[in-house]
């Protein structure tokens, strides 16, 4: 399995949040885990740090239905600046929702990875190194 250098969780729920880090650090993939409660933190700190490549996160972990700013919204704002960003970073969307329509939509972000439903699980996060 391959160490992704640094991991980013996208999260409103505590306890989603920790679900997913201790899963992650169970597996042994990352050691630098960040948690995030709101999107636009994230979009801040990417903008913030877009000129330091080690700085950036290889791997973003996106919840959807978050209260201040949703996943969708962050996609949105995120698909303006990406190309300019210095590496490209993975995005998974992490969502509870088993809609096929909110699937289809985020397919329609080129820059998104992968569509995953919660919780995180051992053979989910072996697909994320």
């Amino acid at each position: 399995m391959k160490l992704i250098n640094m991991i980013f969780i996208v999260d409103d729920d505590p306890i989603h949040q920790q679900i997913a880090k201790i899963m992650i650090e169970r597996q042994a993939i990352s050691s630098n885990i960040r948690v995030f409660s709101d999107a636009q933190d994230v979009l801040d700190y990417l903008r913030d740090n877009a000129a330091d490549m080690e700085a950036l996160p290889d791997l973003i972990l996106l919840d959807l239905n978050m209260p201040v700013m949703d996943g969708w919204e962050f996609l949105e704002e995120y698909a303006i600046f990406c190309a300019q960003l210095p590496k490209a970073i993975r995005i998974f969307v992490l969502t509870s929702s088993i809609d096929e329509k909110d699937k289809e939509r985020v397919g329609h972000y080129s820059f998104v990875t992968g569509y995953l439903t919660k919780p995180l699980s051992k053979e989910i996060i072996a697909h994320l190194s």
